[in-house]
């Protein structure tokens, strides 16, 4: 191995040693959860429904322990089958259609598939579909959430947040490092913790008192000419951007003038 590659491989396992002691302190909350789909005539993918209901129950379960001590839920109401709800339903429902918006990460535990139906309130579904999957939720996106729908006390203006920076075109350590220093340099940024990491992929975690236009703009602002940053989706709670880094070259390799050979 030469020195740069070694120099470059050191680079990459400081980085990976550092996201796996840095996620731990990230504002979220791992969570075990059982996903059930009901499988009738038609259903083309009830695994992908099963891990829906996954998540959707990781989020509702930490969206419930957010709730005021002494909070009443409202009765079970009745669903379009006209089956009693699950206790839980009401607050699935508030929290909206895609639970995925919640999550940070997901993973699958256990893939149990098809089998015969046990947890379905429908007596005329037979079977079902049933994955364990290990869900990392972003406890600052549900207290947000049930602020909005005025189940918690709004938070104060300047309150610190969980923002989502996905960065995408990594094929060095050394961009994300600058992405990094860019952010913690800004005033309203109180920590940028990695909490997924791949060879050309990273997720940061970053606590801030602005969203993530803001903190787009500031990287645009701030960063050097080489490293170019281009927005591929952007909300006001995650944005994914994708990195073109063109270092400039090593002394020795410019262009001089007067060096270029003549026809």
């Amino acid at each position: 191995m030469t020195a740069g590659r070694k120099t470059k491989a050191v680079a990459w396992i400081a980085l990976v040693a550092f996201a796996l002691a840095a996620a731990a302190t990230a504002e979220t909350r791992r969570e075990e959860s059982v996903g059930v789909a009901p499988i009738r005539d038609g259903d083309d993918a009830p695994r992908d429904q099963a891990m829906a209901e996954a998540v959707r129950g990781a989020v509702v379960n930490v969206a419930k322990g957010l709730l005021p001590a002494g909070f009443v839920p409202p009765d079970p109401g009745v669903g379009e089958d006209g089956l009693p709800e699950e206790p839980d339903a009401w607050l699935a429902k508030r929290l909206g259609e895609d639970p995925f918006v919640y999550v940070t990460r997901i993973r699958m535990l256990e893939d149990r598939g098809r089998q015969e139906a046990m947890f379905a309130t429908d007596p005329e579904v037979e079977e079902e579909y049933v994955v364990l999957a290990d869900v990392t939720v972003d406890v600052d996106a549900v207290r947000e959430r049930l602020a909005e729908l005025g189940l918690l006390r709004p938070s104060s203006p300047g309150t610190r947040r969980s923002v989502t920076l996905v960065v995408q075109g990594l094929s060095h350590p050394r961009p994300l490092r600058i992405l990094r220093e860019v952010l913690e340099d800004d005033g309203g940024v109180e920590s940028v913790v990695p909490i997924e990491f791949t060879r050309d992929r990273a997720v940061l975690a970053v606590r801030s008192n602005r969203d993530a236009p803001a903190l787009v703009d500031a990287l645009e602002t701030y960063a050097p000419e080489e490293l170019q940053i281009v927005v591929v989706d952007q909300r006001a709670r995650e944005a994914t951007l994708l990195i073109d880094w063109r270092p400039p070259p090593p002394p020795g390799d410019e262009d001089v003038p007067g060096n270029a050979e003549s026809d």
